[in-house]
């Protein structure tokens, strides 16, 4: 990782997590063992829809085996609503899964610009862990983060595509005063051309991760996501 942030690159790391047991023993693609180490009746918060930027997207608090069912039976058609499981601290609302996976080195690199306070309740060694565990054709709309962030596949594949700071005026971020603020309003895979026509202009890198890759990403570079497939990540910002 680089110090000066203009300079920084998205990057992959393939098979970087073979020793973590959630990935090596298949642990967490095993849903009977999640049900069974984080809780059947435990509650957690979960998205209803295929985006955050969807009029009809809502969020709930349902139990968490209520959840992993409906992730074996989720079709990921657009006529089906999907739970999803986003951005979300597991591992402090089940510490059990503590075990399953160590936190990379990559994440204690001096990088000369942390932005995660160290005492905030939800860190891990100073770094923000949250998971993401949903069904295919979940999507993140095209956002950035202002957090270095080391993202971890654990089963199943996700597609990438991510553009440079450098690409902000042709990507049409929400007003400063919403809550939308970091979230652009084109949607990337079909964009409105006559209503965002610089967003032609925008450059972009993509990829595939697959399950045991660890992906960088820079703070304040703009990433979409969509999955391809059931799957569980976890995200680590520092």
């Amino acid at each position: 990782m680089i110090s000066d942030p203009k300079r920084s690159c998205p990057f992959i790391i393939e098979d970087a997590i073979s020793f973590w047991p959630a990935f090596s023993q298949s642990k967490w693609s095993n849903l009977d063992y999640m049900r069974q180490t984080a809780g059947h009746y435990r509650l957690v918060p979960i998205e209803h829809g295929k985006k955050y930027t969807d009029e009809q997207w809502t969020q709930k608090l349902i139990p968490f085996g209520e959840f992993l069912d409906s992730i074996s039976n989720s079709s990921g058609k657009s006529d089906n609503p999907c739970y999803y499981l986003a951005q979300h601290n597991l591992l402090k609302q089940a510490p059990a899964l503590n075990r399953d996976f160590v936190l990379p080195d990559y994440t204690q690199v001096e990088t000369g610009r942390r932005t995660v306070p160290v005492d905030a309740a939800d860190n891990l060694d100073g770094v923000i862990v949250n998971i993401w565990i949903g069904p295919s054709e979940t999507v993140s709309p095209l956002h950035y983060d202002v957090f270095d962030n080391v993202f971890a596949q654990i089963f199943g594949y996700k597609y990438f595509r991510l553009y440079s700071h450098r690409e902000t005026p042709n990507l049409y971020p929400h007003s400063s005063e919403s809550l939308l603020a970091n979230t652009s309003q084109i949607d990337v895979e079909s964009p409105d051309i006559e209503k965002y026509p610089r967003s032609t202009k925008a450059q972009y890198l993509e990829c595939v991760v697959k399950p045991g890759d660890l992906l960088y990403i820079p703070p304040r570079w703009w990433h979409y996501v969509r999955s391809l497939s059931t799957s569980s990540s976890i995200s680590m910002w520092f």
